[in-house]
């Protein structure tokens, strides 16, 4: 323990150990948990959304090597979470640590122990939690941190005992609680389960108890007691109705400076549910469940915008190949989104951003398409990669249709009908026809025709131009697409 005016509950040692003993203990969970995840919406993620999360917290802190004090490290610890958070769950959490950041670097000066700052830090980070969504649910993880941090107060007057078991009582009375408090809320009242995002809180949890009883040692997964947590089969999931809030997770990090943040929350309502904006450390970190990504992402101007991530809520199951496509055109998003890509959408993605994107797919080896965006677009390197680089969203829509045609997802189905592809930028609806006709000539068995529409066409007119191709050229697919960004409109053969 350090001693400054006061007694502070973790050192900075402590600190790293704690990061990293709760990614061991997430990770260990992570399936369990993912099997009860019914709320917000029944996606079976929460588990490893809240993995990810962690991970980005953890590895802030093993990155900064120059810090020492608990106060910056755990600080650390909160904005990596906070910028790497995924899902409804990972974002609250994220939260969590940052209200118990900034509790236990405020606690009292006359703390003998440091149990009075820990208390402090647990009713700061419940607090943190609650703010971190415009519709609050009891009976969730949001109520299990007000509860550890109630039991923590009764507890600090009850117990004449260290931090360690301060919490760890308050953890075990919350824990016992968990079946009758999830309970309460319709949902998972309905699904008889409990709630996935307070089994992650009380994992990490168990991990800063076992940091503390040790002293400052990190949590082994051999050290780590799953034994309370349900062991559900994937019917329960499966049993639930369909998300309520839409579709498609549209998750956005923004600039702090744009003076439309504070409105961010109310305006992402009105186009969906699960919504949540906080700070993330220097940017602010939006999250929503809706049907229309376009509309979410138009929230926020093109300048403000960092980061932005749209996949489909009911993904499919990890496959041995995920898809990543990065492009510039917010009103694909739902489309490449519904082929199974994680989506960037955005006209310069670094590759940290597409490393991020890849880890999201929860596949071993990635197939990123990028949309003829800007040139900082590349793959990250390693051998789990294969980038497709297309001149824009006409040829990567005919890139992501091999590859979703294909069983296996491999880059060689892409890159076959890239190769294959005739195409071209007729001015009018009125010239699609005729461009069709002129590039089925310098095709060999053609099989399809895609048509992309930009931004300025009526998506009817779309849909009457793919209507006429398929009454004129009946044994071939015709996949209309859109609105993309450039132009009006885009056709090819394949």
């Amino acid at each position: 323990m350090e001693v400054a005016a006061r007694q502070v509950v973790l050192d900075g040692d402590a600190v790293r150990a704690w990061a990293a003993g709760a990614l061991t203990a997430c990770r260990a969970a992570r399936e369990l948990i993912d099997a009860v995840n019914v709320f917000p919406v029944p996606d079976a993620d929460t588990g490893s959304n809240v993995t990810l999360t962690i991970a980005g917290g953890a590895a802030a802190v093993a990155a900064d090597r120059g810090l020492d004090g608990p106060s910056e490290l755990l600080a650390t610890f909160a904005r990596g979470a906070a910028r790497a958070a995924r899902g409804n769950s990972g974002i609250i959490l994220s939260q969590w640590l940052v209200g118990l950041s900034a509790g236990l670097a405020e606690g009292p000066p006359a703390d003998r122990d440091g149990t009075a700052a820990l208390v402090g830090g647990l009713e700061r980070a419940a607090s943190a939690a609650r703010d971190a969504v415009p519709d609050p649910q009891e009976g969730t993880v949001l109520t299990i941190a007000r509860e550890v941090a109630r039991h923590a107060r009764d507890g600090m007057r009850g117990i004449d005992g260290p931090p360690a078991e301060v919490l760890a009582a308050a953890t075990e009375a919350a824990r016992a609680d968990l079946d009758r408090l999830s309970a309460s809320h319709d949902v998972l009242r309905a699904a008889r389960v409990v709630d996935a995002g307070a089994c992650a809180l009380l994992v990490v949890l168990d991990a800063l108890v076992h940091t503390l009883r040790t002293g400052g040692l990190a949590l082994q997964e051999g050290d780590l007691d799953l034994a309370w947590l349900p062991h559900a089969g994937p019917d329960v999931v499966a049993g639930c109705g369909p998300a309520s809030g839409g579709a498609y997770e549209v998750m956005m990090l923004v600039g702090a400076t744009w003076p439309g943040a504070a409105g961010l929350a109310v305006a992402l309502q009105g186009v969906g549910d699960a919504v949540a904006v906080v700070d993330a450390g220097g940017s602010w970190h939006a999250h929503v469940h809706c049907d229309d990504p376009a509309a979410a992402i138009a929230l926020v101007p093109g300048p403000a915008r960092e980061q932005v991530v749209v996949r489909r809520v009911d993904e499919p199951a990890p496959a041995d190949r995920g898809l990543v496509v990065l492009t510039p055109s917010p009103g694909l998003s739902a489309w490449y989104a519904t082929c199974g890509a994680v989506t960037l959408v955005g006209p310069d993605p670094d590759v940290e951003q597409v490393a991020r994107a890849a880890v999201d797919t929860r596949a071993g080896q990635v197939v990123v398409v990028g949309a003829g965006v800007g040139s900082a677009a590349a793959a990250p390197a390693g051998a789990g990669f294969d980038l497709l680089a297309t001149a824009g969203d006409g040829p990567a829509v005919v890139a992501c249709l091999a590859l979703v045609a294909d069983p296996h997802v491999a880059p060689e189905a892409g890159a076959d009908a890239l190769r294959r592809l005739r195409s071209g930028t007729p001015a009018s609806a009125d010239e699609v026809p005729g461009a069709v006709a002129a590039l089925l000539t310098d095709v060999r068995g053609p099989q399809g025709v895609t048509l992309v529409h930009g931004v300025d066409v009526d998506p009817a007119a779309a849909r009457s131009a793919a209507d006429a191709l398929r009454a004129a050229h009946p044994a071939l697919e015709v996949v209309v697409a859109g609105p993309a960004a450039g132009a009006a409109w885009w056709v090819g053969v394949d």
